[in-house]
């Protein structure tokens, strides 16, 4: 049964909302590791009994060898993001704690949206592909405003609101253009020659807005900063990843799936965006100094970098950014990591706050510096060879200048994540800093997520299976 994994989701997510109706408020400790036991069933049977090729519901519900590592990419973001939550738990016992209420229904939530990514890469009709980004983004508006006492936490809602709500109308009026186009609901009866209609420039550049607000391509990146800044850290951290995924996933449905051969002649315009997007997040990064905001504007530019697989052919340009994804999770959740630890110990998030880390919690700023390096590009971590993979791409393709931008923009990124590592190593720290304590989970995903980032950069075979497995996707 391809969509098992989906249904363990779905099941899950009842159950962790029907406990927390039953269960007393101590017992509630159970919650968030029956959330994350639940994803880690799913996980399991995707890889053990999904296939990568298949189909079901007369073809409208579809697993690919790309819908399968999106739905791993999905799965492993949801996991984390519930081991970092666990963390801002009142010793795992209370439910409050700084104004955060994280109870049963916080995992449900968290739950439906994973729900959503995961049958996002599987619809194959226009009604399942609009209704499962809903369900993707829906709960990322309640996530965003979850902390009701907090006014920051309730204006990155409605910001995350108003934003993805004028999104969604883009998406929707570019998809029934299409429709109508075409008398249509199947991805497969969408012609690419469509492109000789001017309609079909107005679906275009509807989509192109929708897609765009996911990825936070400028300039569709205004609402980022102020909703990561807004949201729970476990929450900006989720966003800072699954956002992107469903983005992409989103993307690749439209461009590969409904519109094989149009992505190669809009190459010039991707290759425009990129070069813009990356080089507005690394220069107004600099200036940040909320670290949130700091990441928000640094998830900007990732999403430059990512985007250029899309210059490309299909052989390569679907494995680089599926590669580059999976590394940018990890490290960005391993960076994350470090965020959510120091805010929920000292309730502090400006940069500054973390100078003389090294002193107090080596291993901690060990971490983070890894890390930032990865995200930063630098060898032989694993956010290097991604970008290599990428560059590599738009070379091939004939867009040398669009690497040279990429390469500038690099050596501008590593400036400002040295502003972090900085503080930590060579400013001291405060007068009576002390260790600060971590919690046993929180320090086993850490000490995974900085050994995923620094392997997958020295035994890059990931890339190599993905390039292997994605050889055999058919855009239809």
């Amino acid at each position: 049964m391809i969509f098992l994994p989906e249904l363990i989701v779905v099941a899950c997510a009842v159950g962790v909302l029907a406990a927390d109706l039953w269960i007393d408020e101590r017992r509630r400790v159970i919650l968030a590791p029956m959330a994350a036991l639940g994803l880690a069933a799913a996980m399991v049977a995707l890889i053990v009994a999904v296939p990568q090729n298949g189909s079901t519901l007369g073809g409208r519900f579809a697993v690919d060898p790309v819908g399968w590592w999106f739905k791993v990419f999905f799965l492993l973001s949801g996991l984390i993001t519930i081991l970092l939550s666990l963390d801002l738990l009142d010793g795992r016992v209370g439910v409050r704690m700084r104004g955060i209420g994280f109870r049963g229904e916080y995992y449900t939530v968290l739950l439906a949206t994973i729900l959503g990514m995961m049958v996002l890469v599987s619809a194959r009709d226009l009604i399942t592909l609009y209704v499962s980004l809903e369900l993707a983004t829906l709960p990322l508006f309640v996530l965003a405003a979850w902390r009701r006492d907090n006014a920051q936490s309730g204006e990155a809602g409605m910001k995350y609101v108003i934003f993805g709500a004028m999104a969604s109308a883009c998406m929707l009026y570019g998809l029934g253009l299409l429709y109508g186009l075409t008398g249509s609901t199947a991805l497969s009866a969408i012609d690419h020659q469509l492109r000789d209609i001017p309609a079909f420039w107005l679906a275009a550049a509807m989509l192109t807005a929708g897609i765009g607000f996911k990825l936070t391509i400028v300039p569709f990146h205004f609402w980022a900063a102020d909703v990561y800044q807004g949201a729970p850290a476990p929450v900006t951290a989720y966003l800072s990843v699954a956002s992107k995924g469903a983005g992409l996933a989103f993307a690749f449905q439209i461009l590969y799936r409904m519109l094989d051969g149009w992505v190669a002649q809009a190459a010039a315009g991707v290759a425009v965006f990129a070069a813009v997007t990356m080089t507005l997040g690394n220069t107004v990064a600099i200036v940040q100094n909320n670290i949130k905001r700091f990441m928000a504007f640094s998830a900007i530019s990732q999403a430059g970098y990512l985007i250029m697989g899309f210059v490309g052919g299909l052989a390569e340009g679907v494995p680089a950014m599926l590669f580059y994804l999976l590394v940018y999770a990890v490290t960005n959740l391993a960076v994350f990591a470090c965020i959510v630890w120091f805010s929920n110990q000292t309730g502090k998030e400006q940069i500054e706050d973390y100078r003389g880390l090294s002193r107090t919690n080596p291993l901690i700023a060990l971490a983070m510096m890894l890390g930032l390096f990865s995200l930063a590009g630098i060898p032989p971590l694993s956010g290097f060879v991604g970008k290599f993979f990428l560059f590599s791409i738009a070379s091939k393709a004939g867009y040398h200048w669009l690497v040279a931008v990429a390469a500038v923009n690099s050596t501008i990124s590593l400036y400002y994540y040295l502003r972090i590592v900085r503080q930590m190593y060579i400013e001291p720290a405060d007068e009576g800093a002390t260790r600060l304590p971590i919690t046993p989970t929180l320090a086993v995903t850490l000490v995974v997520l900085s050994a995923a980032l620094v392997l997958m950069g020295i035994i890059p075979s990931l890339y190599e299976t993905i390039s292997a497995q994605t050889l055999t996707w058919l855009p239809r």
